[in-house]
C-alpha cells in the first residue's frame, strides 16, 4: 500500500472588494502620495480570502485600524471562518480588541472575536 497524504478538500477562495481602499486600488490615506497603489490589493481593488469569510471583528470590516492595515485580516476586512463550531472569545467578548489598548488585537483570539469550541469526552470546553 502506498503512503500518501490523506485526502483533503480543496481550498476555496472568495474574491472580495478590498476593504482597505474600498476597491479603488489607491492608498486611501495618501500617506506616500495620492497616486500610490493600495498595499493590500496591489492596485487591483480585489482580495482573495479563504471561504467561508466573515467580517473582521478587530477592524469591523474596514481593513484599517487608525491609518494602518489591520493586523488580524491583513487589510482585507474579512477573515476565514473555520468549519468547526466556534464560541465568542471570553477575553474580548467578541470585539477582537485588547481591553488595555483598543488599537491592539486580543491575544487570546488574535483579533477574530471567536475561538474554536473544543469538545472533550462529550463536554464542551471553553478555554
Amino acid at each position: 500500500m502506498k503512503k500518501g497524504r490523506p485526502y483533503r478538500d480543496p481550498v476555496v477562495f472568495e474574491e472580495l472588494v478590498c476593504a482597505f481602499c474600498r476597491g479603488r486600488g489607491r492608498d486611501p490615506f495618501d500617506i506616500m502620495s495620492s497616486l500610490s497603489t493600495c498595499c493590500v490589493c496591489g492596485g487591483s481593488g480585489k482580495v482573495l480570502v479563504q471561504a467561508p469569510a466573515v467580517a473582521c471583528a478587530h477592524c469591523q470590516g474596514t481593513g484599517a485600524v487608525k491609518t494602518l492595515t489591520c493586523t488580524t485580516c491583513g487589510g482585507s476586512g474579512s477573515v476565514s471562518r473555520p468549519l468547526q463550531p466556534t464560541v465568542s472569545c471570553s477575553v474580548c467578548k467578541g470585539s477582537g480588541d485588547d481591553a488595555s489598548a483598543p488599537a491592539m488585537a486580543c491575544l487570546k483570539c488574535r483579533g477574530k472575536g471567536w475561538i474554536i469550541e473544543q469538545l472533550r469526552k462529550g463536554k464542551r470546553v471553553h478555554e
